[in-house]
């Protein structure tokens, strides 16, 4: 039986900050949570094809959603949390907090990036983090922490750190079931609902800059 979400909409983009529309969740009313917040690094996209501007909140560690997240999934859900290795140390320490982690597996996509273009390594990979409330059973055969997934084109994108939609993919088929709801904290460009939508699962996705979630739920209806 699908929880009463009261006057939030499942498979909808809502514009509310997050911690507004936890508090309108009920306990253990999701099944999987995958996030992908504000790393904390004050990035700026440096795509000469599309000028994105900042993201908001990511001058800090924004990480006080982790407890109504927790209390929002069911017993034995997941949570999949992106980061970036430089900050990896404090979003480990906020998730631990509520969740039990498991693993830190390592998206391994192609190469470039900006930073020091002469004096430091091309970045070409990021960290999941992959958490679960009780004990959690992946789905299928035992596969690697490392995904080797190639980024989308810079010229496809619609948000400064959108992901593939293959990635959002992969965890919906290790960690829930058809039916099962989808909680997306951070909506970006919307791949996670995409590939929600693609897979037979439900979802309820926030996000607080207006421009992305009107940008993802156009991508969402051409999908």
């Amino acid at each position: 039986m699908t929880a009463n979400f009261g006057n939030l909409s499942l498979d909808t983009i809502i514009h509310m900050d997050i911690n507004d529309g936890l508090k309108q969740l009920p306990d253990s009313s999701i099944d999987l949570i995958i996030a992908d917040p504000p790393y904390g690094i004050n990035y700026r996209s440096g795509s000469r094809k599309r000028k994105f501007t900042a993201i908001q909140n990511d001058d800090i560690i924004m990480a006080d959603w982790l407890a109504d997240a927790y209390r929002v999934l069911k017993n034995g859900g997941a949570l999949y949390c992106w980061t970036r290795w430089d900050v990896y140390t404090e979003w480990y320490h906020r998730i631990t907090q509520n969740f039990t982690i498991k693993n830190c597996i390592v998206w391994q996509k192609n190469g470039g990036g900006m930073g020091d273009l002469r004096g430091a390594y091309s970045p070409a990979h990021e960290f999941l983090i992959f958490a679960v409330k009780d004990r959690h059973i992946l789905n299928g055969k035992r596969i690697s922490d490392v995904w080797a997934v190639p980024r989308d084109p810079a010229v496809t994108y619609i948000h400064p750190t959108q992901k593939p939609v293959k990635l959002a993919e992969m965890i919906i088929e290790k960690s829930s079931e058809p039916g099962d709801i989808v909680l997306v904290p951070f909506c970006g460009s919307g791949g996670d609902c995409v590939a929600a939508k693609r897979m037979g699962r439900r979802f309820i996705a926030f996000d607080l800059e207006e421009q992305y979630v009107e940008a993802a739920s156009a991508r969402l209806t051409a999908a």
